[in-house]
């Protein structure tokens, strides 16, 4: 009789920790675009994208040699950009952030209510420009 509680006791842990393992390791994968994002644990995303790249209007990529850099300057779409000034203006003194492949490519802190549905990208590593450029004008 104890053989058969310590051998269910055995199979019930296993069970438990693979359950735990399979929460671990498993995350929700965030659609590309621009979300809250959280000092504190560093970068940390919140909640839903406040606009994602399916709601950018224009792209253009901006080339420089010298710093060997590339910017992404956009505009979002004419029905998104009340949504993005609501939410620039909520997050004055706070950062959104741009997310793109579930990481934060680059999280300003907002300083003024942006209406223009105007916004740029950027990153010190240009083939990552490139591609985020080159992705979004996939869709």
């Amino acid at each position: 009789m104890k053989t058969i509680v310590n051998r269910h006791i055995i199979i019930l842990s296993t069970i438990i920790s693979f359950v735990i393992l399979l929460g671990a390791c498993s995350s929700a994968h965030r659609v590309n675009g621009w979300y809250q994002v959280a000092d504190s644990p560093k970068n940390k995303i919140e909640g839903k994208a406040i606009v994602t790249t399916k709601d950018f209007a224009t792209v253009s990529l901006d080339t420089v040699t010298s710093p060997d850099i590339a910017i992404i300057e956009g505009k979002l779409k004419t029905e998104k950009a009340q949504k993005w000034a609501d939410a620039t203006e909520s997050r004055i003194g706070k950062r959104i952030g741009f997310v793109f492949n579930d990481s934060v490519i680059m999280a300003p802190t907002i300083n003024c209510r942006i209406e223009s549905g105007g916004f740029t990208i950027n990153s010190p590593d240009k083939a990552l420009i490139l591609e985020i450029y080159k992705t979004i004008n996939e869709l």
